[in-house]
């Protein structure tokens, strides 16, 4: 009986020092990744301090950093995209990350005489990368969705992020107007790339809403 109760005690604690060693394991499994989560915040927060290069190139003063631009991409996928019928959490979702692996590669632009394969290749290789650490192969997946427009939401958000170009450059030329900065390229480009009809009609009223503006 004695040993009995000895062995049952001898158990108990052979278990307790086991959940004890499971839960020492899964503290310095969570605050590895929590440190893992802080590195990747800092390399994304390069984006604060990474201006757009197209506006760089035409030498707009001051100009918007690729987490500006991030920024209000992701508050039109929350205001718009129900509208379109789409996943809104998506949305936002990828409108977030559809920039971030430039935290790493920089802003690659038509300038860079980099195809857009090799752009394609630096900027998911960025991406596994910076999420390697935090268990982020969904948001690379959605990234990658997104960059080959695969679902709805991607095409919905690649248009979106062309808008708000749009919209940028529109503000640019009327603050800027007395240097006489001419965007005139972005307009003509982006206008081939929109295809969503309620996007054109947000399209043709910033035109009209430029030639308003203009002289």
């Amino acid at each position: 009986m004695v040993l009995s109760k000895l062995l049952l005690r001898s158990s108990i604690v052979q278990i307790l020092i086991i959940r004890s060693i499971k839960d020492i394991y899964k503290n310095i499994l969570i605050l590895r990744n929590i440190k893992d989560i802080i590195e990747l915040l800092h390399k994304i927060g390069n984006l604060k301090d990474l201006d757009r290069k197209g506006w760089v190139l035409k030498k707009v003063p001051n100009p918007e950093s690729v987490a500006d631009h991030s920024f209000r991409t992701s508050i039109m996928a929350l205001l718009l995209s129900e509208k379109f019928g789409l996943d809104k959490n998506k949305c936002i979702q990828m409108a977030l990350i559809h920039d971030i692996s430039e935290s790493l590669t920089g802003d690659i632009t038509s300038h860079d005489n980099i195809s857009d394969e090799e752009k394609h290749k630096l900027e998911k290789s960025a991406m596994k990368s910076l999420f390697k650490n935090v268990d982020g192969n969904n948001i690379v997946e959605l990234w990658d969705e997104y960059e080959k427009r695969e679902s709805p939401e991607a095409k919905f958000i690649y248009e979106l992020d062309k808008i708000e170009t749009l919209l940028q450059a529109f503000e640019y030329e009327r603050k800027y107007k007395d240097k006489k900065i001419d965007l005139s390229e972005f307009w003509i480009y982006i206008e081939k790339k929109i295809k969503d009809q309620k996007l054109l009609e947000i399209l043709n009223i910033l035109k009209k809403n430029r030639s308003v503006a203009s002289p």
